[in-house]
């Protein structure tokens, strides 16, 4: 399965969870922002989506990336968020203009408080991983 990660970041945090989910999967990692087009995505067949949470909400870059994301057929995603508080509709949000576009979303997964000398990404990285040795996924 050919995967990329997509993400943006405010304060390195996502940033950092991105790069290693990145390696973790040997995927490239793109930073969304409004030079960075959707149809980028059409040659990966797995999407992972990345966003701090903003007023318990998804980054706006990344609402208006997905919302400009090509429909498809069974393309699949993995979204995921760190936070300060709560995360509240933040992936829920996302899933769901994605499964209106065509998209299956196999997995949610988030990190809270992440400090930069104790990222410690071990548990976030084995259930993505998990999610995409489950053949119902494949």
């Amino acid at each position: 399965m050919k995967a990329c990660v997509l993400y943006i970041s405010r304060t390195g945090n996502t940033k950092r969870l991105a790069e290693a989910i990145s390696e973790s999967l040997k995927a490239p990692a793109f930073n969304i922002s409004s030079t960075l087009e959707p149809s980028l995505t059409q040659d990966f067949d797995l999407l992972v989506i990345g966003t701090p949470v903003m007023g318990l909400r998804p980054a706006p870059e990344v609402q208006s990336f997905v919302k400009r994301l090509p429909e498809c057929t069974g393309k699949k995603t993995i979204l995921f968020c760190t936070y300060a508080i709560k995360q509240g509709g933040t992936l829920k949000s996302l899933e769901k203009e994605l499964i209106k576009k065509g998209y299956i979303n196999i997995l949610n997964v988030s990190k809270r408080g992440l400090k930069p000398s104790k990222a410690d990404f071990k548990e976030i990285l084995n259930e993505i991983n998990r999610s995409l040795e489950d053949p119902s996924t494949a």
